[in-house]
Order: C-alpha cells, then structure tokens, then sequence
C-alpha cells in the first residue's frame, strides 16, 4: 500500500499541488485523469519519489521513500516519464538498463540478467527488434521497447506518464493489454493518461483532479454514477458498457 498524506507541492514557489490525501493500493491499476496542467505529472512524480513535496510524507510499506538512497527505492519502483531520448541504443541495450539497480559497478551481466531481459523483450513483443536501433522504431516499437525495460527491471511498483499518448489505436490497446498483464502478475500500475474510455476500461482506481487538487477518487463504476467529468472537464458525457471496455459519448455541443 502506498498511501500519500498532506502533500502540498511544486516547482520553486509555484505550487501545483494542494492537500493531497489518498492511498494507492497493491496489485491494482491506479489512473490519474484530469485536464491539462492540473497536476497530474507533479503527483506522479512526487508518489514515485523522483520529486519531493513541499510538505507531507509518501509512505509505502512504512516507509518514506523520499528517505530511501536512489539505488534502493530503484528496486522497488520503476518510473517511465514522457521526456525519452533514445539516441543510439538498440532495443537490447535499453532493456539492460533495467537491470542497472542490481549490478555493482563496473556493470557485469550475469547469466540470470540476460535471461530476464530476453524474456522482457519476449512478454513486451520486441523480442525481434533487439538488435535494432531505437531512433529506427516507430513511436509504438519505441514505447514496447521502454516497457521491455521496465520489465526487466522487475519493481513491485511501475509509474507510468501518459504510457499511449500520440500512438495509434492498435498500438494503445497492445500497450494496456500488457499494462494489464503486469497487474495480474502481482504488479502495482500507476499511471497518468488523458483517454477516459481507456482509463475506466483498464483501472481499478481513478483519481481525478482539477487546479491541482483531488476532486474524485474511487472506482470507476463511481465516478460513471457523479458529474466528474462534467466538473473537471466542462462536459455532459452519457456511457456505455460493451465488451467489458467503457465508452463516453458527449452529449450535445455546449462545453
């Protein structure tokens, strides 16, 4: 269990955060929602202990993270960011770079390592593009690539910002589909996305938020039932449910 108490926080003295109380529980998906600049990226990054707030503890397992060294709490948590710069690197050699919190330095691969990133890149369906070269791959190949990493690194816990933002639709339903399957072999998946009908259909838990503060938090099934969207959104939404994925409709042309 994760669980975030009174956390206030930003960048310098613009504070994008406000009294943020919630808990995120164990092998489950969690997404965050809401609009643009609404402080969605600041909490992931506070609850992933890459930022620390201004006020208020992060606490998993009984533990500040923001207390925990660099290389353990890289044990426990894995993170994927929207900034990437592949450069040169072939899919291989990302992948390795999972591996990174459990070697000593100078890095030594051993056996049981090149096992976990080939299979890694076998579960993320990149296996066949190894040897190639990231800066080659279209925008879906480049983000399996990156989740073949995460997988390699093998945390209890995986941040996930905007993980299917600018690709296609197949490459988005290929992307949760193993975001999925990362929860049901014991994972724990936060992430920030913007596609409602993909957060409702794969999630557990939504958190939904607006200037900077949490507005919702709960089950999907819930915030059907509330004005949520409405709300933080500015529309009138009806859904459906078909083939076990939710789908939103606007209703008429007024924001």
């Amino acid at each position: 269990m994760r669980e975030l108490k009174n956390i206030n926080g930003g960048y310098g003295k613009k504070q994008v955060l406000f009294d943020i109380n919630t808990i995120m529980h164990e092998n489950e998906i969690t997404s965050i929602i809401g609009p643009n600049g609404c402080g969605k990226s600041t909490l992931l990054e506070i609850s992933s202990g890459l930022m620390k707030p201004y006020e208020g503890v992060v606490v998993a397992d009984g533990v500040n993270i923001h207390e925990m060294n660099a290389k353990d709490r890289a044990k426990k948590i894995s993170v994927l960011s929207q900034q990437k710069n592949p450069g040169a690197l072939t899919v291989r050699a990302l992948v390795y770079h999972g591996r990174f919190p459990y070697l000593g330095y100078p890095r030594k691969y051993r056996d049981e390592d090149r096992k976990i990133v080939d299979e890694a890149m076998r579960t993320a369906g990149i296996y066949d593009l190894a040897e190639e070269s990231l800066s080659e791959l279209s925008g879906g190949q480049q983000q399996k690539a990156y989740i073949a990493m995460l997988l390699a690194q093998n945390t209890d816990i995986v941040f996930l910002d905007e993980p299917v933002t600018f690709l296609d639709i197949n490459y988005q339903l290929e992307l949760m589909e193993i975001i999925k399957e990362l929860k049901n072999n014991g994972k724990t998946v936060i992430m920030v996305i913007h596609d409602i009908n993909l957060a409702m259909s794969y999630s557990d838990k939504i958190i939904a938020m607006k200037n900077g503060r949490i507005v919702f938090d709960g089950k999907p099934t819930k915030m059907c039932e509330s004005n949520v969207l409405e709300s933080i959104f500015g529309i009138k939404a009806n859904y459906s449910y078909e083939n076990k994925q939710y789908f939103f409709t606007r209703i008429g042309s007024e924001l």
